[in-house]
């Protein structure tokens, strides 16, 4: 059962944990999902069978993730992610293992692959629910400023920390070596401490349609229920943007794919990421439905003058500016929903909402390159700014006095 850490200085000590956690945990996951759908099209050359490896990284979160959201809340979070991680790196070390007995066809790495994404949905919903067991609820937002900056400082550094480890210690010892992080991570949670907690209570997740509990609450919950339709159309929004990031830079600002000018344009990503990750801990006293329409506002804006850029400067401007409100507003929107949500249903109400993440975004790519194809980049991104404005409607249509403290009683 999902339990509230003591405050002060245990949630204190919590939350380092908890940060240095995900830590370890992001980099094994990002330089993972770097290095196998390289590694697939090298070893298969076929352009398809690499798009497969990538994809099956979406797949297990869309089929199995309501299921482990009630899972999740039928035990203790921190119990699961011990489990998971510990599960994950088994499944790594399957690659030396296969490496040194009979090679590693890419066949056997996909599979690998969808094993380690299938246990990374109890993992990461069962880390969307731990975070108000460890730091309370008043500690939400603070905690997810830091997880979130813990791994975008990661991922910005994943691809060329993957490829120094593939080409200095080649692929089965670079597995050994990840698996090693999910072990750090696992060891990490295995040292939170929950005091008070209470003995889990096995039937409350498994009462007759308890899988769906987290669709019903986000139902009947108005304010979360806006902000969780509002997350469908600025996550396809945000997937035609971070998705075809090079394609952008290509044809529409006439970027050769090696121009130093591309590194500085994902950097500026990456910092715009920080920043809004930063900013959102200070959201945690606004009222959340003004909060959600000018953040959304702002990022429509932001990104039709990014579609709009006349160059590689104004394109970096306008990204950096762009992804600084959008990670503002997704760190904003997921600690309203973990402060909204009962401890007993946090597990299927976080599993919900990543799912949605996990499709929109990939759906908002996929819509945009074929867009591209059609119609052009510029005209793509701005016929994809829509979802993003008929969110903002969504947000301007819910009723304005709707507050958190109203939402938790």
């Amino acid at each position: 059962m999902t339990v509230i850490a003591k405050a002060g200085s245990s949630a204190g000590s919590g939350l380092g944990l908890l940060v240095a956690s995900k830590f370890a945990s992001t980099v094994a996951y990002s330089i993972l999902w770097v290095l196998l759908p390289l590694y697939v099209y090298r070893s298969s050359g076929s352009a398809l069978v690499a798009a497969l490896a990538s994809a099956v990284n979406v797949l297990p979160f869309l089929v199995f993730g309501l299921l482990a959201g009630a899972v999740v809340d039928r035990s203790s979070p921190t119990r699961v992610m011990v489990w998971m991680e510990t599960g994950n790196a088994a499944v790594l070390l399957c690659v030396p293992l296969l490496a040194g007995a009979v090679g590693t066809h890419p066949a056997a790495l996909i599979l690998v692959g969808f094993a380690s994404a299938t246990v990374y949905v109890w993992f990461e919903v069962a880390s969307s629910a731990a975070i108000p067991a460890v730091v309370g609820k008043d500690g939400v937002f603070r905690a997810n400023s830091y997880l979130w900056m813990a791994g975008t400082v990661v991922t910005s550094v994943a691809a060329p920390v993957g490829f120094f480890l593939l080409d200095a210690l080649r692929l089965g010892p670079t597995f050994a070596v990840l698996a090693g992080f999910y072990l750090v991570s696992a060891v990490l949670i295995a040292l939170l401490r929950l005091p008070d907690a209470a003995a889990p209570e096995p039937g409350r997740a498994r009462e007759r349609g308890a899988i769906w509990a987290g669709l019903r609450f986000i139902g009947g919950q108005p304010l979360l229920r806006a902000y969780t339709i509002v997350n469908i159309g600025v996550g396809i929004s945000a997937g035609a943007v971070y998705g075809m990031l090079v394609v952008f830079a290509s044809r529409a600002l006439g970027l050769p794919t090696d121009d130093y000018r591309l590194a500085w344009i994902m950097t500026a990503c990456g910092v715009g990421a920080l920043l809004g990750a930063l900013a959102a801990r200070r959201l945690k006293n606004a009222p959340p439905v003004p909060t959600a329409r000018w953040l959304i506002g702002a990022d429509l804006v932001l990104l039709l003058a990014y579609a709009a850029a006349p160059n590689w400067a104004v394109a970096l401007a306008a990204l950096l500016c762009w992804n600084t409100v959008h990670t503002c507003f997704m760190v904003v929107g997921i600690s309203v929903r973990q402060v909204i949500t009962p401890l007993s249903l946090q597990g299927r109400v976080n599993a919900v909402g990543r799912m949605i993440a996990w499709g929109s975004v990939p759906l908002g790519t996929l819509l945009c390159g074929w867009l591209t194809e059609v119609a052009g980049p510029r005209q793509a991104l701005a016929l994809l700014a829509a979802c993003a404005l008929a969110g903002l409607v969504v947000a301007v249509r819910t009723p304005r006095t709707l507050t958190l403290e109203e939402a938790v009683r």
